[in-house]
């Protein structure tokens, strides 16, 4: 089955970028929310993620409302590390965070940077449909046009990876 990238329905030269991402996963809807939204398992699949800290919440399991995770990027990137707090939370379907840049001096920027939300659709039969919509605000600062962790091209073999912890097929 191939897969159909999302495309952009604003022009990328404004201040807010979307992409989104999904993939049918061989597992119960609360099987995947609960690994996905277990802040330890960012970096297994995330290609932006080069690592993970728990500053409020509970190491591996899943985040719950007003956690908040450290999450270094990888170095390519030029980006700074993101504090990430969840802000809304439906157990088992819904997850979002919100996260904004910690600057050079440790002190966290003014206005928030990022939003991801994560959903899970039983799909009726043992399988679950895992959507993952990142938005990104954009400061004034940056040239137009899209940067990497707006591809969803780059995104989606992270969730193959996902797909592959969750039905056992990992590496």
């Amino acid at each position: 089955m191939s897969v159909e990238f999302y495309v952009p329905q604003i022009p990328d030269n404004l201040n807010i970028r979307f992409v989104e991402n999904r993939i049918v996963i061989n597992r119960p809807a609360q099987a995947v929310y609960d690994w996905v939204t277990t802040w330890s398992n960012l970096p297994k699949w995330l290609p932006m993620a080069l690592g993970t800290e728990v500053r409020r919440g509970t190491e591996g399991v899943p985040a719950e409302m007003g956690d908040v995770l450290l999450e270094t990027i990888q170095p390519e990137l030029n980006e700074k590390p993101k504090l990430y707090t969840v802000v809304a939370r439906v157990p088992g379907k819904l997850w979002t965070v919100v996260g904004r840049d910690v600057l050079d001096d440790g002190s966290l920027a003014p206005a928030m940077h990022a939003i991801a939300t994560f959903t899970t659709f039983d799909l009726g039969d043992g399988t679950t449909l895992f959507c993952r919509l990142f938005e990104r605000l954009v400061p004034d600062t940056e040239p137009p046009g899209p940067h990497p962790v707006e591809d969803p091209v780059r995104i989606q073999p992270g969730l193959e990876l996902i797909k592959a912890h969750l039905e056992g097929t990992a590496g």
